[in-house]
Order: C-alpha cells, then structure tokens, then sequence
C-alpha cells in the first residue's frame, strides 16, 4: 500500500514539473528577444523632468522599449542598478576633425570617455575636410576605415573664400560669389549640415556680413544651419550678435552662436545685453541659438599667454624687425620645383592625394611662400625668452631705469586689461610649488609687485594662463534653455602638447561643477543641454532622447564617481565615471574600458 501512495505521490510531482516547464517553455517562446537590456537604470530621457527608474532594451541600433520593467531574453543584459542612463552627449562645436584625419586620433577616445557619442566638425570656418578636397572624399575615408564617435560634417566660408579668392581682403566680385554659393552648395549635396565661420581669422575676417548672408541663403533650402564664431566676442560683443541675427532674418537659416562667452574682464556681464538680443530674436521667431564650453580661459591648442606683451619683451626695433621679416627674400633662389618639395616635406599630408596635387598646381609661387614659410619661421623656439638674443637685449632694456619704468608701466597695464593678476594662472613651471597658483598669490609668496613676479615668471619660462572669462557669465549663460554644450576641443596625440582640457573632461566637468559642486543648475538641465538639445538644433529627430524609435546612442554613468583629473599643468588625463558607452547600438565602452570598437557612422543632411 506504501509503495502505491509512494509511486503515487512521485508521479504527481512529476506531472507538476512538467506542466510548469511547458508554461516556463510557452512564456519563453512567446516573449520578445532584444540585442541589449539595460536594467534598473535611473533615466534622464532628454527632458527636464527628473530621472525616473526604468529599463531600456535594444535592439539592431535602435531603442526598442523602455519600461519600468522588461520581460524577455536578450544577447546582454547590463544591470544599470545606482547608475544614469542618459543619452549619448552630443558636442555641438568640436575641431576634432583636426587629428582624425590621422588613423591614431580617429577614435577620439578622449571624447568617448566623457561619454559623447556624435560631434559636430567643420567648425570657425574650416571645412572638416582638406582644402584640396570635396566632403565626399572624407564621408567615405572615414566611412570605409571606422570612426569613433558619430560625425555630421559644416563646410567652412573661410576655406571656401580662400579656395576661390586665396587671402585678398576685399569684397567678391559677382563671378567669385558665385563660385562660393557653388562650392557650399556641392558640399550640402554631399551631406554637409550647414556652414560655419569663423568671423575673427583669416580670411573669414575679410567677408562682410552680405557675403555671409549670400551664402547661408544656400543652406537655408536644405535646412542647413548657420554655425558662427562670432567677428567680436569682447568689446563689441553685442553687435556681433546683431550680426549673427541679421544673417539668420535675411538669409532664412537658423543660426548657432559657437562658444558663446565675453572675454576680458572690462566686458564681463555683457552676456547680459547679448541674450536679450538673442532672446528677442527668438520672440519674433527667429532660430537662434548657441553652445558653450564651461570653462573660464580659452584658446585652441595652446591656452597659455606670455606675461608679458610682445612690445615690452623685444622694444619698437624688435617689433619691426619680426614685422619686416623677408619671408619672400628667404626663398628667392629657390627654383618653383625645389619649392614645391620644400612643401612637400612640411605638410602633414604625404603622400598627397590626386585632388591635392591640383591644388598645389594651382598655388602661386607667393602663397607657397607664404605657406612654406609659416611652417618653417612661427616657431616660438626663435623668439622670448628662450631666444638668447632676445633675451640679452631685454635684460640691456630693462636695466635702464627709464626704458625699465616704461616696461614694467606695459606689463601692469596688459595683465590689467586681460584679467587682472588675480585671475592670471601659472600651468607650468620649474618652480613646482607656484602651479596652480595666481600671479597675486606668487607675488606674495615673492615679496614682489605682481608686475616684477610677472617678469620673473617669463623670465624662467613659466607657462601662465589668463582667466579671460567671468564664473558669474559662464553661469549665467548656462542657465539659458537655448545653450547647448561644446567642447571647443580637439583629439591631441595623446600626451603631446598641452591642449586645452576642455578636449579631456568639458561633459563631465559640467556635471561636476555645476551640478554637484555649485548646485548652478540641475542635472536635468545639463543632461538636456547636451542631448535633446543640441539634437533639436541640428534637426536630428532620431537622436538625443531614450526613446523608443530613436537612435541607441547611450551613456550609463556613475553621478557619485565621476572624475575629471585635468589640470592646466597636466591636461592629458582621461574622465573617469562613464561605465557603459553605447553608440549605434554597439557597447564601445565597456565597464569603463573602450573595447576598441569604431561604431560611429556619418550623419549626413537628408534632402529635402
């Protein structure tokens, strides 16, 4: 009897196993399969509302779902529990464009650890591809050899002005108008998403504000966008805006003010009067927008200054003398063949493509000179202190009490201008205890005048940078709701030169600062700045949101471990916080590693 109830009970047991297996085999079966599931995230989706908790799935390069909770099987699944999951971060102004043309630099790890997933080149007038070339010929270089982040492409007005007018300053006659309306229009059928300029260097300088306009009417038809570095951006700053304004109405294009900011410090709060503008713009429904880099000192791949102004250091002679330099004389008796090798040597860009050679063969002997020469003679290794002549004449000038008052009287007046002392930094130098520190702080530690310290510091080789932008101005620009982010920065060979830091930690670092260290916004408002934002200006509508149906551009960051070691002194360091990267759809970040996947892709303009 035992037995029977036993055989009895196990076969009941075992009827229930298979019943539950067949529902558990049922529910698999009928359940969805995605390519990636991140779950338990805190999800910052683009909009200002704060993060909420949810799982988000993918699947190809596209998010499929996001729901509180998500049933299904997946090829990873990525337990986002503490973490932020956000959009991949958009770098709206970038001159990344610079290194990857060099396969070392096209990765641009140094944005991919700040969490940036697409980025904007082209920027302050130069195209993102050579001069010699077409924005064809770079979409598919780096199409066929893999990028890191994603790229959209600007064509500049710079380059083109100098392809058709080389650097006359002068108006175009009708003919040369038109050869740049056709060369900015070749480039947007190529994909390109706008135009920029870059209205304070040559030969951009040179173009007047009905030139610009003429050609960001060929834009506007695509839906192109008109990106600028402003022709003022201190005293002046206001009008330039106005500038910008009128190009935007007169033209019919949508205009982004790059790296928006006043510098000096006799135009700090000028911010103020130039939003208004940009806001009344907006009010009559104009779209005009703008990106900023968060920090308080600029310059491209060198920020440091010389203490001194160049005046003081070489005297009136000197000046001349660097003013009237033969360029030209220095190469005269070099035959047109043996200058064209001389060329060849200094150019990075060997061996030179077919679209190159044409336009070598199109340079006159002058501009080859001038090029040639650039690359050979402005060096700095000739000039300032470390030049022994220079050197030996200012110490001659300086120990004459009248020409010594008359230096030290300039010294004082241009660090007064600029930032004043207390807002000039040193970066580098031999004196290791002084990094860090203010010109006023040095000179205390000296005893001297900060005009006397300022000289001392040149004088052994100090690298100093001037704070020529106001915390108060940064802040207040960034609390604007039509401020993006951009770096302003480049991809430097790593370890090489002393870049910018913005090119290291600028997405992070405004999270850093000014989310948890200052509190001057909130999280929700950095997170759109540098997502939906700076999507929504360049007329992206699949990126920049966790949504479903977008773009599976992704960043899952650690908000209480993000760090962002760059300094002045020491600027190649990468961020750390970003634990999962994912761009395309492919994780290229992973655990905080970069797995050395290249996933971005060209985002080109779509005709309309």
């Amino acid at each position: 009897m035992r037995k029977r109830i036993n055989l009895f009970v196990v076969l009941f047991l075992f009827g229930i196993f298979m019943f539950s297996g067949a529902l558990n085999s049922t529910s698999t079966a009928g359940s969805d399969t995605y390519d990636f599931i991140f779950k338990n995230a805190r999800v910052l989706d683009g909009s200002l509302k704060p993060a909420f908790r949810s799982d988000v799935a993918i699947k190809g390069d596209t998010i499929v779902k996001v729901a509180r909770s998500i049933k299904g099987t997946a090829g990873k699944v990525i337990d986002a529990k503490g973490l932020y999951l956000s959009p991949g971060f958009i770098d709206i102004h970038s001159h990344v464009d610079r290194y990857m043309n060099f396969p070392e630099g096209r990765s641009c790890l140094n944005y991919l650890k700040q969490g940036v997933t697409s980025v904007l080149v082209g920027q302050c007038g130069r195209s993102a591809w050579s001069i010699f070339d077409q924005a064809k010929d770079l979409i598919e270089l780096w199409s066929r050899e893999g990028i890191g982040p994603n790229a959209a492409l600007l064509v500049g007005h710079g380059q083109v002005r100098e392809m058709v007018m080389g650097m006359d300053d002068r108006e175009p006659t009708p003919e040369e108008l038109e050869a740049m309306r056709a060369l900015v229009k070749e480039a947007m059928e190529h994909g390109a998403y706008g135009l920029s300029t870059g209205l304070q260097y040559l030969p951009g300088i040179y173009g007047k504000t009905d030139e610009i306009i003429e050609l960001a009417k060929v834009i506007a038809p695509y839906g192109g966008i008109y990106h600028t570095h402003l022709r003022w951006q201190g005293d002046r700053l206001v009008e330039a805006v106005e500038e910008t304004v009128t190009i935007s109405r007169e033209s019919g294009a949508a205009a982004n003010i790059s790296h928006f900011k006043a510098v000096e410090r006799r135009n700090w709060g000028s911010v103020k009067e130039a939003c208004a503008v940009i806001e009344e713009a907006r009010s009559h429904g104009l779209k005009i927008t703008a990106d900023q880099y968060p920090y308080r000192f600029s310059g491209l791949s060198y920020p440091y200054r010389s203490l001194i102004p160049s005046s003081s250091w070489v005297g009136d002679e000197g000046i001349e003398r660097l003013d009237s330099l033969d360029v030209a004389g220095i190469f005269s008796q070099l035959r047109d063949d043996h200058l064209i090798d001389l060329f060849k040597k200094v150019t990075p860009y060997v061996p030179l493509s077919e679209n190159h050679q044409k336009y070598l063969d199109s340079l006159s002997r002058e501009r080859l000179v001038k090029y040639v020469g650039k690359r050979l003679l402005d060096t700095d290794e000739f000039r300032g202190p470390g030049s022994a002549r220079e050197r030996k004449q200012f110490l001659e000038r300086i120990q004459d009490p009248e020409e010594a008052e008359q230096i030290r009287e300039q010294v004082k007046m241009y660090i007064d201008n600029m930032t004043g002392p207390e807002n000039f930094v040193v970066g580098i130098c031999v004196e290791k205890n002084l990094e860090g520190k203010t010109l006023k702080q040095v000179a205390s530690i000296k005893k001297k005048s900060y005009v006397d310290a300022a000289i001392e510091l040149e004088l052994m080789g100090a690298k100093c940078v001037p704070y020529r932008i106001s915390e108060e101005d940064i802040e207040y620009i960034m609390n604007r709701d039509y401020v993006a982010t951009g770096s302003d920065g480049t991809t430097p060979f790593y370890g090489i030169g002393t870049p910018h830091i913005r090119s290291y930690s600028t997405f992070l670092h405004k999270i850093k600062k000014y989310v948890l260290q200052r509190g001057s916004v909130t999280l929700p408002h950095v997170i759109r700045s540098q997502t939906s934002l700076a999507a929504e200006i360049m007329n992206w509508e699949d990126r920049g949101w966790i949504k479903e149906g977008h773009k599976a551009d992704i960043v899952v960051f650690d908000l209480k471990n993000i760090k962002t070691e760059t300094s002045i002194s020491n600027p190649h360091r990468y961020c750390e916080g970003v634990k999962y990267l994912m761009i395309n759809g492919e994780v290229v970040i992973d655990q905080g590693k970069w797995n050395g996947k290249l996933a971005g892709k060209i985002i080109k303009l779509k005709k309309t």
